[in-house]
């Protein structure tokens, strides 16, 4: 199981030249790779093209797990209305992405607040067609019953920072955790950091005991670079740090 942006992926966000065919060199001699992403299902299936699936691959942390050969979703991760609204009033200008019955994914936002946030947006719908819809209240969502699935703020570790504390201190009425957060600097971007929020079932970790249950494999090789790689590799049975990750993650590497 490996990961895509910082650890497959170039520095351009595509594979490297001779990747493809290595892929199907694993696969034909019977070695089942899949891909464990942050990204969302256009890019992702931008960016693997082409190549074999021969297992589920895990979306959004995990929120979300695809069959890319059947085309649609074998397990997703939902946050409760009482859930969302208590992310909302933490404030901050995040992206929420809604999940639709017939699993179309959608992305809201209420404003632009910084460059960051502009740029994520142009290219996804520039390269990737990705649909976003503009709210004057998140609220709206809740509102019309929409299944929120994942918050996205980009912005610098010191402006999100406050945020990520707030969030990953909230608690349900019965006191149990009700958020699950990724927070690490982007791949391509100096300065940039992203904030994730999801639901505390969802994380790469999970994905891999889904993964065993559903293929039956006895081994797991997990290869990554970033702070939302470590729950994968803390029950796989083998790790892969790639050189330039970070030190956390190598601690944990063999």
């Amino acid at each position: 199981v490996t990961d895509l942006d910082g650890t497959l992926l170039t520095p351009a966000a595509t594979l490297p030249e001779g990747a493809a065919e290595a892929v199907w060199d694993l696969h034909r001699n019977g070695i089942r790779l899949t891909y464990a992403t942050a990204r969302t299902i256009r890019s992702a299936a931008f960016i693997l093209e082409g190549l074999p699936f021969p297992a589920p691959i895990a979306l959004m942390n995990g929120v979300l797990m695809r069959d890319m050969n059947e085309g649609r979703y074998v397990d997703s991760n939902l946050l409760s209305p009482e859930t969302a609204d208590r992310i909302l009033s933490v404030g901050g200008e995040p992206f929420v992405y809604t999940l639709t019955p017939e699993g179309e994914l959608f992305t809201a936002y209420h404003r632009i607040a910084n460059e960051h946030m502009e740029d994520f947006r142009r290219e996804r719908v520039d390269k990737y067609a990705k649909p976003f819809r503009q709210l004057e209240d998140f609220h709206t969502l809740i509102e019309e019953k929409q299944r929120i699935i994942y918050f996205c703020y980009l912005d610098t570790e010191e402006h999100l920072r406050p945020i990520h504390d707030a969030i990953v201190s909230l608690r349900d009425p019965a006191g149990e955790i009700c958020t699950k957060c990724a927070f690490y600097p982007d791949h391509y971007r100096p300065g940039l950091w992203y904030l994730e929020v999801f639901a505390p079932t969802a994380s790469k970790g999970t994905v891999i005991r889904r993964l065993r249950e559903m293929t039956g494999a006895k081994t797991v090789v997990c290869f990554g670079d970033n702070g939302n790689d470590l729950p994968m590799f803390a029950v796989a049975g083998h790790t892969v740090c790639l050189g330039g990750g970070m030190e956390e993650l190598k601690a944990e590497a063999e």
